[in-house]
Formats: C-alpha cells, sequence, structure tokens
C-alpha cells in the first residue's frame, strides 16, 4: 500500500449496492448463524471473531467485513451504503417505515426479534429484499 493510499473506512466507500449488502448479510447467517435480542452472541459456544449475529450485525458485516460495536466505536457508525440498505429492508420490512421517525436499526431488530421468527425467515427475506431492490434500480441495460 502507497503511503498516499487512504483505504476505506466506512461501507460508502466500498460501492456496495443495497442488494449486495443484503446478499452479504444473508450470507453471514447462513454461514455463522443468527441471534436475537443483541446484534452479535459474543459470549456463546460460536463468539470468536465472527459470532452468530442478528439481521443488522450480519448487514455491518456484510460492509465492514468484521463486527462493529458501533455504539462503542465512533469509526464503526452506519456509512451512507449501510444506511441505504438498512432503510431499504426495513421499508421492505413494513411499508410504512417513514425516516423521518423510527431508525432501520429499531424496525429491522423488532422484526428479527420478533417470537416465531426462524433464522430461515430472515435470510429469506434478506435475499427477497436484495431481489426487489435489483428489480427497481437495475434496468439492465446492453450485454
Amino acid at each position: 500500500m502507497q503511503a498516499t493510499h487512504n483505504p476505506p473506512l466506512t461501507a460508502s466507500d466500498t460501492g456496495m449496492t443495497p442488494a449486495e449488502l443484503l446478499r452479504g448479510a444473508a450470507l453471514y447467517l447462513q454461514h455463522r448463524g443468527w441471534t436475537t435480542h443483541q446484534f452479535y452472541d459474543l459470549v456463546g459456544g460460536d463468539a470468536g471473531p465472527f459470532p452468530p449475529a442478528c439481521a443488522v450485525g450480519a448487514l455491518y458485516v456484510a460492509a465492514y467485513g468484521n463486527i462493529r460495536l458501533f455504539i462503542y466505536d465512533q469509526l464503526a457508525k452506519p456509512g451512507d451504503a449501510v444506511r441505504a440498505a438498512g432503510r431499504f429492508f426495513a421499508a421492505y420490512l413494513d411499508p410504512e417505515y417513514d425516516t423521518t421517525g423510527t431508525t432501520y436499526i429499531d424496525v429491522i431488530s423488532d422484526w428479527n426479534d420478533f417470537e416465531g421468527q426462524t433464522l430461515a425467515d430472515v435470510i429469506e427475506a434478506l435475499t427477497d429484499a436484495a431481489t426487489e431492490w435489483d428489480g427497481i434500480h437495475c434496468a439492465g441495460g446492453a450485454r
């Protein structure tokens, strides 16, 4: 790396689309496991560098490549790409979602933690939302 090269610090610098982040979150959950009522299961048997996560935690891992406890880490505050993916997913889950009211984190977390929710439900919703985003934003174009 050149001395003048500045690596991206936020997901907004990655150029990833919301669909890519949502699919990445689904893959993370599929491979590392799912949890409720917390971003990451840091004390469970599978804790370690890539612990089971909730839907929001998995979205952060998809964007940053590692777990982020943004409450404690100022550099881990959501970038533009994470915010866009989170807001789109919140609106996918709740068509009444309004960015001036409840945060996307609250909408997704409440849905993630809903009694009866399963890992399969979460993965399916993330991938379906990603497909919907692509359908809205990717018109095709020349091949």
